[in-house]
């Protein structure tokens, strides 16, 4: 039972502790908010009744020409910015239409490309033992063919293979 009684007693302090704590913190928060400048009252609808408002503040009465803060105002600066900035930006942009090549197969033409290259390389090497085999034969057969006459008439079965 005394430990019992001990520990409400701890639990009451803790209390007692927190709400000290908070009640300072109050105090600190009630003195910060004297050192802030009281707003600036601006009566656009009505003129204030209690004379000592009246005297804080000259009483203007808003026009319509005293308001430029308005929303219209400020979707037309919003709206002049994105149309500069559109501006900026087709200004900076590439015009595609003039990049674009005159024949619409550019692309599988530059894709071929490639594997073009590879079998042309073949092809010379194929053609070259062609040549070979062709000599050897004809050097077999005739002694008399000359190497410049057979790689001649090979240029020329190619040309004539390739027009056809």
């Amino acid at each position: 039972m005394e430990e019992a009684s001990r520990q409400r007693k701890e639990r009451l302090e803790a209390l007692r502790k927190r709400k000290l704590d908070s009640d300072t913190n109050k105090n600190d928060a009630e003195e910060d908010s004297n050192n802030i400048e009281n707003p600036i009252l601006k009566f656009r609808n009505y003129t204030p009744i209690n004379e000592d408002i009246k005297s804080i503040s000259t009483v203007n009465i808003a026009t319509p020409k005293d308001i430029t803060d308005t929303l219209e105002n400020t979707v037309e600066k919003i709206a002049k910015q994105v149309k500069e900035e559109e501006e900026k930006k087709r200004e900076e942009e590439v015009d595609l239409f003039n990049l674009a090549p005159k024949k619409p197969n550019w692309d599988l033409k530059r894709d071929v490309e490639k594997k073009l290259a590879k079998l042309e390389k073949k092809t010379q090497s194929s053609i070259a033992e062609l040549i070979r085999i062709r000599l050897q034969s004809e050097s077999n057969e005739d002694a008399s063919v000359d190497l410049v006459d057979a790689v001649n008439a090979q240029q020329k079965a190619d040309t004539d293979g390739e027009e056809s």
